[in-house]
């Protein structure tokens, strides 16, 4: 009997049921909104192809970074349009001048994310801008191999769990060029679409387009907005605001289980060219521009740096070389993974007590920690007394 990976280790990624000549692999969702493979017994014939191209089972080559940029558009329009410094963006136009395909994520209707390829500079637009949530490769490899045996190139700028099942599933390829993201992790797409319904309910609205960086409010708030089909904005709010989705993602809260074991959360990176924000910018050496809207781009191999060249010659982006330990420093997850805080610990209690329901699992998480966090202000209140008396007296 062949054995995927726990779900503690499966990524989602959909690899073994591209393979799969016998179709008995389907991913679906478990009782708490993860996607996960699952095999039917009766169409399996254990020829092992799963397992061989499952990047959670297998070796993934990986290379330490040569060179670290801060980096961002020439073209104001595209910096501010853009979730950070518009490298995605630029990189994206250069392929297609190149005559490569693009492959982004695309948001559909129904506000699941998915990976497809594209040779049309439209589609741009769609790839823009942060997706906080889970997006499924499954669309895009039966395209993706078809342009391959067409000797088609293409840029894959995606997360580098999906490169590396891309990789498995189409080794040695020299037609692809891969630009991985820095990802803190990945939110089933249940939660969302349950976060936007109750939204909607209570605005009485109907959402056609949403955001999780909104342009038009500045990305660098990461204000979560929804807006209704004649474009107005109905609703907008931050984290600090309680909004339960953004609260669930950027506290480490609503990931699925395989991103607190991730693989790529280091320094050594599964891409040609890595992009992320810049976090700890200056911290090793002077830097005199500004840090709003600037990406860091850290180049793993020569065919990365070949790609980016012409990006950086012809002034399309502005990049300065920074000091290598900067950007690895400064970003967690360029080191490890994200720890399963207690508000996390709290969530997997409550996800599985309400049978998957995100919204009323995530309102008893915020009481929890509100509870927790107020009891760990009193009990440490006589301790930071004596510690201001004790250097009251050493004063005097």
């Amino acid at each position: 009997m062949v054995s995927l990976a726990s779900p503690k280790d499966c990524t989602g990624c959909s690899a073994c049921e591209f393979v799969c000549g016998k179709r008995a692999i389907t991913i679906t969702p478990n009782g708490v909104g993860v996607v996960l493979p699952s095999i039917d017994e009766s169409k399996c014939v254990n020829c092992g192809r799963c397992q061989k191209v499952c990047p959670a089972l297998n070796p993934i080559e990986k290379n330490f970074p040569i060179k670290a940029y801060a980096a961002w558009h020439n073209d104001t329009r595209e910096r501010t349009q853009s979730a950070s410094g518009a490298i995605a963006a630029a990189a994206y136009k250069h392929a297609l001048e190149e005559g490569m395909d693009i492959v982004g994520t695309i948001q559909k209707e129904d506000f699941s994310v998915h990976l497809v390829v594209s040779d049309k500079a439209e589609d741009i637009e769609q790839f823009r801008n942060s997706k906080y949530v889970f997006s499924s490769i499954g669309l895009l490899m039966p395209e993706l191999k078809k342009r391959i045996k067409e000797g088609k190139r293409s840029l894959v700028i995606a997360l580098p769990c999906q490169i590396a099942a891309i990789k498995k599933c189409f080794p040695k390829q020299d037609l692809l060029v891969y630009a991985d993201i820095v990802c803190h992790g990945t939110t089933p797409t249940t939660y969302l679409q349950q976060h936007i319904r109750k939204i909607e309910n209570k605005c009485g609205k109907k959402a056609t387009k949403m955001f999780f960086r909104d342009p038009s409010l500045l990305t660098h708030t990461f204000h979560f907005s929804l807006y209704d089909k004649q474009g107005q904005r109905f609703y907008a709010q931050r984290t600090m605001n309680g909004d339960t989705y953004q609260v669930g993602y950027h506290r480490v809260v609503s990931y699925r289980d395989n991103c607190y074991n991730c693989r790529y959360a280091k320094a050594q990176r599964v891409g040609d060219f890595t992009l992320c924000d810049y976090s700890g910018l200056g911290e090793k050496a002077p830097f005199e521009y500004n840090h709003i809207n600037t990406s860091c781009i850290l180049v793993n191999t020569p065919r990365g740096e070949e790609f980016l060249k012409p990006l950086i010659d012809n002034h399309i982006i502005t990049a300065i070389e920074r000091p290598l330990e900067e950007p690895i420093a400064g970003n967690r997850q360029l080191q490890r993974p994200c720890d399963k805080n207690a508000m996390r610990k709290d969530f997997e209690k409550q996800i599985a007590a309400y049978n998957g329901d995100f919204e009323k699992a995530m309102d008893v998480v915020i009481k929890n920690a509100k509870r927790r966090d107020k009891y760990s202000f009193l009990f440490n209140l006589p301790i930071r007394a004596i510690k201001k008396i004790g250097r009251y007296l050493q004063g005097r």
